[in-house]
């Protein structure tokens, strides 16, 4: 007996430029760029920070709703990104420790930064 065909796959939707250009999915790269950072500094702060900007981001998604007020995105985004850009600015500074986690750390803050700035003002290249 002859197995019947698998199903046509689904049409693929193009990605365009304000379908990466959203806050959520800018906090998650920073997020994750910041998790490298404070696993390669052996840093818990810097991985805590980074684990409250995965779970904001995965609450504007509506994953989760636990928690949805006290995470909002954009504060989020705007707060852990200043943080992260001014301390690893000093951390670069003050040449005290190893430079690879203060890099990454500063774009990571730099990608939040942005993230917020795309949340808040809706840029041209991120409206849908």
């Amino acid at each position: 007996m002859a197995a019947a065909p698998a199903p046509a796959p689904a049409p693929r939707k193009q990605v365009n430029m304000a379908d990466i250009m959203q806050p959520g999915v800018l906090l998650v790269v920073a997020a994750l760029i910041t998790l490298m950072a404070g696993a390669v500094a052996r840093n818990v702060t810097t991985i805590i920070i980074a684990l409250i900007m995965i779970y904001s981001a995965i609450v504007s998604f509506d994953y989760i709703a636990i928690l949805k007020e006290l995470f909002p995105v954009l504060s989020v985004s705007a707060v852990c990104g200043a943080i992260l850009f001014f301390w690893n600015i000093e951390t670069l500074i003050r040449g005290v420790v190893d430079k690879v986690p203060p890099v990454l750390g500063f774009i990571a803050g730099i990608v939040a930064l942005f993230a917020a700035f795309v949340g808040y003002f809706k840029p041209s290249f991120a409206r849908k």
